[in-house]
């Protein structure tokens, strides 16, 4: 079995907007798993992609909400019912859109195989 990384994104406490993560893929991974949460009952959503296509990967999902989480690790949850290849030093980017009533204590966490 290849090895599995985690990438924890934590959003708190309150939002008061849309927040957006950016970063750089030190090594070539697919993304297998999202883990996603906020502690208020108002789902907000998630996009993961790259800079250039925010939702490539993972598009318009809500966030779990009142603790707890939704787990996207089926291919179907995923853009093109696929687990992403992402290539190295691809910029990716991840998009949490606010509630109208805000949510709280947004947590990702991301699961990446390497290769």
């Amino acid at each position: 079995m290849q090895p599995i990384y985690s990438m924890t994104i934590f959003d708190g406490p309150t939002l008061a907007a849309n927040h957006t993560v950016v970063f750089t893929m030190p090594f070539a991974a697919t993304l297998v798993a999202v883990s996603h949460v906020n502690s208020t009952a108002n789902a907000g959503k998630i996009d993961i992609g790259t800079t250039s296509d925010a939702d490539a990967y993972l598009d318009d999902q809500s966030v779990g909400v009142s603790d707890t989480p939704v787990l996207e690790n089926a291919r179907s949850d995923f853009v093109g019912s696929q687990f992403p290849h992402i290539p190295k030093d691809t910029v990716v980017k991840v998009t949490i859109t606010d509630h109208a009533s805000h949510m709280a204590n947004v947590a990702v966490v991301m699961y990446f195989a390497e290769g």
